[in-house]
């Protein structure tokens, strides 16, 4: 699997004439607390990612040692402890190479290029940047071979290694060159595909998708909730259900919180550690199974991981959220001082006497970004008031400190200051999280952000040569394989379902394009599509939303619940809006909804609507009846 973090050692070697097969279809400091250097404790002399390694490894003819490394990654903490602890490691390190770590959390558009299969990723780089040898997790013996023979490889052929370096640009510049076909190539059917691929894959005895190891797959579970819910398809519905059921194994049942993967097909063997974008992403799915079934295992998950952020993930200051906690409880110098497996399975003040797993203090936008579109949605299914005014605040501070017109956004603040400004998923994430704070409160200043924000991503990572977006705004002065410009699949699908709900939300057509064009282009590239997402974003593009339109006044009791029971309703990519007659004549788009001073709702689409529902409780077969229209081939 390519989330693995792994301790046993696994090498694989890359040709740069290779190299041209990932250009052409794809895309600091960990906490380690090292010994303090001694003539008994020599220690790896690290760079980070900056113009003063490449300028070193070039005017001394030297490889680079690219480690890519988290935080949270119990693998990459083994690896200090032995391989970079090991002397005759640390001397040829400093003496023969340029050693560069880098932490994939701080620098995703250094982890989508140069990592391979999981955490760690040693890479050995030319002084340019390309990728000579790529391996994971190694021992001392194996990491001095690997040194030693890459070394001995360099010496030897390199000519020809920058003679194919240099070639593989040329080779990268003509094809980016080439325009594709505009060809539109968007069915309906390819939705289907979909699924009927993920039922193939689907594990009827353990839950989940494929074998082990087991991770999360929380676009496969929206995908078939939702593509379950519209073509009334109960199998497919528990498909999902199941899934949520079995995997709860990974769920800590003393603090709650979700493990990051397990090691096996039955969701045992967990590896302890505990990610911001995991809870985030969970939340969402739990959430939506207990507003699909009303079964109340599924909200005291959710509950019980609402729990977990807050009294571990969150900082008390600010409101922002951390972004993971170790699996291991470890001493002053790195060290495992009780390993997660045996700490997980104490009892809660046998873990407060023992010590508190290691908590990543950094606020990322991305996964903030995850959380409070969570949170909005969790807030209003749960009735937690609380949960849906912290996501607001945190929107509202990282818009402020961290948005800049020109720029962007920035993925993290370093020393207080904002830092790499303008990545795709930044924006993406955080512009589904303001459209979310927009259907929850109505108030029209998140919309405007979000458009706002939709401008800037398009002046800076939208190709209008060749479509799609770039993974960051493209710059000559860039390092390595941040050269090529990378257009990430996962992103730009996340970045057309943006579009998408930003267009059904203001009806402008530039966004419906923009939309289209990212889809489009991403089906048409070589890149794998990734099974669930892209089936969730083209099922998305030909499905009409239903909006709820909801007509009283706004001081009305039975106006207000009328216009919960429509937030609340399971209904993916629903709209809801509230209109209140004394403010002007109750008009969404061409449609002007009558109103005899009774509190009402009327459920639609672009084309129909309703009869008049006076009652919250009749709100969800009026859908259900909407819903059923859609599906006969006259309608549609």
């Amino acid at each position: 699997m390519n989330d693995l973090c792994r301790t046993s050692g696994c090498c694989s070697l890359w040709i740069l004439a290779g190299l041209s097969a990932w250009l052409l279809v794809s895309p600091v400091h960990a906490e380690i607390r090292p010994h303090e250097e001694s003539a008994d404790h020599p220690i790896i002399h690290w760079y980070e990612w900056e113009n003063e390694a490449f300028g070193r490894a070039q005017a001394e003819d030297k490889l680079i040692i690219l480690d890519l490394t988290a935080v949270w990654c119990h693998a990459c903490h083994v690896m200090d402890q032995t391989t970079y602890a090991n002397p005759r490691i640390v001397q040829l390190l400093n003496a023969k190479f340029i050693p560069v770590r880098v932490d994939t959390d701080q620098r995703p558009d250094l982890d989508a290029r140069y990592r391979a299969g999981g955490w760690p990723t040693t890479n050995v780089l030319l002084p340019t940047g390309e990728i000579l040898f790529q391996a994971n997790a190694l021992g001392s013996e194996e990491m001095e071979a690997m040194l030693l023979e890459v070394q001995s490889i360099y010496v030897a052929d390199k000519g020809e290694l920058l003679k194919q370096a240099s070639q593989l640009w040329e080779r990268v510049k003509e094809k980016v060159k080439d325009n594709p076909s505009r060809e539109n190539v968007l069915q309906a059917s390819m939705a289907r595909q979909s699924v009927a691929m993920m039922r193939a894959q689907f594990d009827a005895v353990n839950g989940g998708f494929r074998d082990a190891p087991k991770f999360f797959e929380p676009e496969a579970i929206q995908m078939v909730f939702a593509y379950g819910f519209f073509e009334e398809d109960p199998e497919l519905l528990k498909i999902g259900l199941d899934t949520l059921k079995r995997q709860v194994r990974l769920f800590d049942p003393v603090w709650g919180g979700f493990y990051r993967y397990a090691e096996q097909a039955d969701w045992t063997q967990p590896h302890f550690e505990k990610m911001l974008s995991i809870q985030a992403l969970n939340l969402r799915n739990y959430v939506e199974a207990f507003q699909l079934t009303g079964d109340l295992q599924f909200k005291r998950i959710a509950l019980g991981l609402i729990e977990y952020v807050s009294r571990f993930l969150t900082d008390p200051q600010t409101g922002l959220l951390y972004e993971s906690q170790d699996a291991d409880v470890r001493g002053t110098e790195g060290e495992a001082f009780i390993s997660g497996a045996e700490y997980y399975s104490l009892n809660e003040t046998k873990r407060l006497a023992t010590g508190i797993p290691y908590v990543d203090k950094r606020i990322f936008t991305g996964s903030n970004s995850l959380m409070a579109w969570a949170y909005l949605h969790a807030s209003l299914v749960l009735e937690k008031v609380e949960i849906r005014n912290m996501a607001l605040q945190m929107l509202s501070r990282l818009f402020e400190k961290r948005f800049d017109l020109e720029k962007g956004f920035a993925h993290v603040e370093t020393g207080g200051v904002p830092s790499l400004y303008g990545l795709l998923s930044d924006h993406v994430l955080f512009g589904q999280a303001l459209l979310e704070a927009f259907k929850v409160t109505g108030q029209p200043q998140f919309l405007q952000n979000a458009e706002v924000l939709a401008d800037v991503s398009r002046r800076l990572l939208h190709d209008s040569v060749d479509g799609g977006f770039f993974d960051h705004p493209q710059m000559p002065d860039k390092l390595g394989l941040l050269k090529f410009p990378a257009k990430p699949v996962k992103e730009n699908l996340q970045a057309a379902l943006w579009y998408l709900d930003l267009f059904h939300l203001t009806g402008k057509q530039p966004y419906r394009f923009l939309a289209e064009n990212a889809l489009q282009t991403m089906v048409m590239s070589r890149q794998p599509l990734p099974l669930a997402l892209s089936g969730l974003a083209i099922d998305q593009w030909f499905r009409i939303p239903i909006h709820i339109a909801v007509v009283g006044d706004f001081d009305d009791a039975m106006t207000k619940i009328l216009l919960v029971e429509g937030q609340r309703l399971f209904c993916p990519g629903k709209i809801v809006k509230s209109f209140d007659p004394k403010e002007g004549p109750p008009k969404w788009g061409d449609i002007v909804f009558p109103y005899d001073q009774r509190p009402v709702a009327f459920v639609c689409t672009d084309r129909m609507c309703s009869a008049p529902v006076f009652h919250a409780e009749d709100m969800k077969k009026s859908v259900a009846d909407m819903i059923a229209l859609l599906r006969d081939p006259v309608q549609k």
